[in-house]
């Protein structure tokens, strides 16, 4: 099992999802290392479906076993395989139509996927709070600082 796998999966199933954090990271030029990846998917009843066919053909076995009703009301951690896969139906800071309605396009391990917005991405870090989201808020803070700085249509007058 692979991030390619995993993502080609999700694509494939038409799950509607962004990856967020860390691994959306290097779509606005920083990066880090983590040891899992995050999935934040849209709750419905059949997103939910889609998100559990992904991840059996992703090969995550015995996840046929999650119900509805826990996908879409608890983050689920799925560690007990290779990969270490966290799937969110909600995130502190963002909610999933703002962020799916202002989703940047990329490319992670060759896979087409989508990302939240930058400013998404810190809204989130702020509301997780905690000390590695704080260390990133600096650095994705800047960089939207520097965002703004170099383009003509953000600076205020």
């Amino acid at each position: 099992m692979t991030i390619k796998k995993l993502l080609q999966s999700l694509v494939d199933h038409k799950v509607k999802f962004v990856v967020i954090g860390a691994w959306a990271f290097p779509t606005y030029k920083y990066s880090r290392s983590t040891y899992d990846i995050d999935i934040f998917f849209e709750p419905t009843k059949t997103n939910t479906q889609k998100i559990v066919q992904a991840l059996k053909t992703a090969g995550y076995d015995g996840v046929e076993d999650l119900t509805e009703k826990q996908l879409k009301t608890k983050k689920t951690l799925l560690r007990q395989f290779v990969l270490d896969t966290d799937i969110h139906p909600f995130v502190a800071g963002a909610e999933f139509a703002e962020v799916w309605k202002n989703k940047k396009e990329t490319m992670i391990e060759k896979v087409t996927v989508f990302v939240p917005s930058l400013d998404h991405i810190i809204d989130m870090k702020k509301a997780a709070g905690r000390t590695k989201d704080l260390a990133d808020l600096e650095v994705l803070e800047e960089i939207r600082r520097q965002k703004i700085l170099t383009d003509p249509r953000k600076r205020r007058s």
